[in-house]
Protein backbone atom coordinates (compact mmCIF):
# COMPACT_ATOMS: atom_id res chain seq x y z
CA UNK A 1 0.00 0.00 0.00
CA UNK A 2 2.79 2.48 0.85
CA UNK A 3 4.48 1.68 -2.43
CA UNK A 4 1.30 2.41 -4.38
CA UNK A 5 0.97 5.76 -2.66
CA UNK A 6 4.58 6.65 -3.41
CA UNK A 7 4.09 5.67 -7.06
CA UNK A 8 0.92 7.79 -7.19
CA UNK A 9 2.76 10.75 -5.63
CA UNK A 10 5.51 10.45 -8.22
CA UNK A 11 2.92 10.35 -10.98
CA UNK A 12 0.97 13.35 -9.62
CA UNK A 13 4.15 15.42 -9.31
CA UNK A 14 5.56 14.37 -12.70
CA UNK A 15 8.53 12.56 -11.16
CA UNK A 16 9.71 9.09 -12.06
CA UNK A 17 11.65 6.23 -10.54
CA UNK A 18 14.92 7.59 -11.96
CA UNK A 19 14.36 10.83 -10.05
CA UNK A 20 13.64 9.05 -6.79
CA UNK A 21 16.55 6.62 -7.19
CA UNK A 22 18.90 9.54 -7.76
CA UNK A 23 17.52 11.36 -4.71
CA UNK A 24 17.87 8.26 -2.51
CA UNK A 25 21.19 7.28 -4.11
CA UNK A 26 19.98 3.75 -4.90
CA UNK A 27 19.50 1.66 -8.03
CA UNK A 28 16.05 0.96 -9.42
CA UNK A 29 15.98 -2.66 -8.25
CA UNK A 30 16.59 -1.46 -4.68
CA UNK A 31 13.69 0.99 -5.05
CA UNK A 32 11.33 -1.72 -6.27
CA UNK A 33 12.47 -3.97 -3.42
CA UNK A 34 11.62 -1.19 -0.96
CA UNK A 35 8.17 -0.90 -2.53
CA UNK A 36 7.56 -4.65 -2.44
CA UNK A 37 8.70 -5.05 1.17
CA UNK A 38 7.51 -1.64 2.51
CA UNK A 39 10.94 -0.85 3.96
CA UNK A 40 11.08 2.93 3.59
CA UNK A 41 12.83 4.77 6.43
CA UNK A 42 11.74 8.17 7.72
CA UNK A 43 14.71 9.95 6.12
CA UNK A 44 13.84 8.38 2.76
CA UNK A 45 10.25 9.57 3.05
CA UNK A 46 11.50 13.07 3.87
CA UNK A 47 13.70 12.98 0.76
CA UNK A 48 10.72 11.85 -1.33
CA UNK A 49 8.73 14.78 0.05
CA UNK A 50 11.56 17.14 -0.87
CA UNK A 51 11.76 15.65 -4.37
CA UNK A 52 8.02 16.02 -4.91
CA UNK A 53 7.85 19.48 -3.32
CA UNK A 54 5.44 18.19 -0.67
CA UNK A 55 5.44 17.88 3.13
CA UNK A 56 5.72 14.84 5.36
CA UNK A 57 3.68 15.46 8.51
CA UNK A 58 1.59 14.09 11.34
CA UNK A 59 -1.86 15.63 10.93
CA UNK A 60 -4.60 15.67 13.57
CA UNK A 61 -8.25 14.73 13.07
CA UNK A 62 -9.05 18.31 12.01
CA UNK A 63 -6.38 18.22 9.26
CA UNK A 64 -4.03 20.48 11.20
CA UNK A 65 -0.35 19.56 10.87
CA UNK A 66 1.06 18.85 14.33
CA UNK A 67 4.61 17.95 13.33
CA UNK A 68 6.23 18.49 9.95
CA UNK A 69 9.44 16.85 8.79
CA UNK A 70 11.91 18.50 6.41
CA UNK A 71 15.55 18.48 5.31
CA UNK A 72 16.64 19.90 8.68
CA UNK A 73 15.56 16.65 10.33
CA UNK A 74 17.87 14.71 8.01
CA UNK A 75 20.76 17.10 8.64
CA UNK A 76 20.34 16.74 12.41
CA UNK A 77 20.31 12.96 12.07
CA UNK A 78 23.48 12.99 9.94
CA UNK A 79 25.25 15.24 12.42
CA UNK A 80 24.46 12.80 15.24
CA UNK A 81 26.24 9.92 13.45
Amino acid sequence: MIGNKIKALLNITNKNTNDICEMLNIIDTAFYRKIKKNTFKADELIKIAILTNTKLAFIDENNNPLITFDENDIKQEENND
